[in-house]
Formats: C-alpha cells, sequence, structure tokens
C-alpha cells in the first residue's frame, strides 16, 4: 500500500488487548493523519448466559441490564476518543452496536465506513466463547474486507505480560 490507511476501524471490548489495539490504532492514525474508527458490539451472548462476562442467566434480558450495559461502553468509547484527540487524531468516530462481533468487525463495519484497515486485540474478554466458537481475531483475520492487524504486544512493541497491565 503506497498511500497509507486513510480509515482505521478499531474494535474496542473493555479488555486489556482492546486497550493495546486502540493505542496503535491512534498511533497508526496520527501517523496516517487517518480517521479513527471507534466501535464496540454488544453481543446477546454477553447477557443471557453465554460467556465469563454474563450479565444475566439463561432467558429473559431486562432492558435495564441491556441499557446500563450499553452505557458503560459508551464510558469505554468515549474515553478512547479523547486520548485519541489528545494525541492528535483531527477525525474521530465512535460507535457501541449490537450484533456479532466477529462478522460486523470483518464486513458489516468496514464496509460502512469505507475502512482500509481493522485492527484487534489477540483475544478479548470472553473466554468461553472463544473456546466454544474460536476467537474474534481468527475470523477477522480469515474473512475481513480490507487490512487487518491483529495486535499482540504494547505501544513499545513490548509483550508484556497481560498479567501486569492494570486494567482501565
Amino acid at each position: 500500500m503506497t498511500e497509507g490507511y486513510k480509515r482505521i476501524l478499531v474494535g474496542v471490548d473493555g479488555s486489556r488487548q482492546a486497550r493495546r489495539a486502540v493505542e496503535k490504532a491512534i498511533a497508526v492514525a496520527v501517523r496516517n493523519q487517518a480517521e479513527l474508527i471507534i466501535v464496540t458490539i454488544m453481543s446477546g451472548g454477553d447477557y443471557v448466559g453465554l460467556g465469563n462476562n454474563t450479565e444475566v442467566g439463561f432467558g429473559y434480558v431486562d432492558q435495564q441490564v441491556m441499557d446500563e450495559a450499553r452505557q458503560r461502553l459508551e464510558q469505554i468509547v468515549d474515553k478512547y476518543r479523547k486520548k485519541a484527540q489528545d494525541a492528535g487524531v483531527k477525525e474521530v468516530v465512535t460507535a457501541v452496536y449490537y450484533g456479532h462481533a466477529k462478522v460486523d468487525l470483518a464486513r458489516t463495519l468496514p464496509k460502512e465506513y469505507q475502512a482500509d484497515l481493522v485492527m484487534l486485540g489477540a483475544t478479548g474478554v470472553n473466554v468461553v466463547e472463544r473456546m466454544l466458537m474460536g476467537s474474534t481475531a481468527s475470523y477477522v483475520v480469515a474473512n475481513a474486507i480490507c487490512d487487518v492487524i491483529v495486535v499482540r504486544t504494547d505501544i513499545n512493541n513490548q509483550a508484556t505480560s497481560l498479567k501486569h497491565l492494570p486494567m482501565d
């Protein structure tokens, strides 16, 4: 690619790995003078009994639980938006979607935003879903409609143990 990236989509989920991905996406956006699109995707499995971050048991999902979860996610993407703007990214878009992270990060959102690069952490917060269905990162790499960078190291390219990273 000779022109550089112009629209960078980064998926976040509140995990330490996602924080690494955002930090690197900010650096790439600054270097390329690119628009940065920071998204998170609410998955039904997080709220109805699938995964280690389940909000409620199987069955009925209270709208208040969903609204509170959405509000937490909006706070996360807003914090990253401010960080990107402070670093010098001129165009930052944030969004919280309800859907299927794998498909949305690989196809739906890159198409909607005309992204030419997707960045995401190597693993996210949902261990059970990853064991049952494969990682989001693996799916996105295999199915994306644009370039993908899977972030494994910190902003200094050091493979710092995740056990020693503070949570946001």
